[in-house]
């Protein structure tokens, strides 16, 4: 009879599990979504503009704030560096350099335009929003 080490056991276990997991992984409703990442921007443009205060907690309003700015200038940074550093394919091509305001301005109106796809991953539903903006041309 074959026996196999706890450890073996074990590990096992976690890589068939961890597998099916991941298969099916998507984005957590209300956390790392579209309609989280509307909500975030909406707050951080709010703020940015002096419009009303939804959010009464100040930490709350800050972690929308800057959960927004930073996944949108996260996306547009990566990318830059996933095509410059490794040639990847440019999934935008822009024409000017934005502030981090600027692209939750433009991710905002892209999430309030496309409202049937807020249960998406934030970060595709981002990249989308600058593909749509800064196309790139096809020789």
């Amino acid at each position: 009879m074959l026996r196999l080490s706890p450890c073996v056991l074990l590990s096992l276990c976690v890589l068939a599990t961890t597998g099916l997991a991941a298969a099916a992984q998507g984005p957590t409703p209300g956390v790392d979504d579209g309609a989280a990442l509307l909500l975030e921007c909406g707050t951080a443009l709010r703020a940015a503009d002096g419009g009303a205060v939804v959010e009464e907690n100040p930490v709350e309003r800050g972690v929308h704030m800057g959960q927004c700015l930073g996944l949108v200038s996260a996306v547009w940074h990566t990318h830059k560096l996933m095509v410059d550093a490794f040639d990847s394919r440019q999934a935008f091509c822009p024409t000017a350099i934005l502030s981090a305001g600027q692209m939750a301005r433009l991710v905002h109106a892209y999430l309030t335009d496309h409202t049937d796809e807020l249960e998406r991953w934030d970060t595709q539903l981002i990249l989308e929003a600058y593909a749509d903006a800064y196309p790139c041309r096809t020789p």
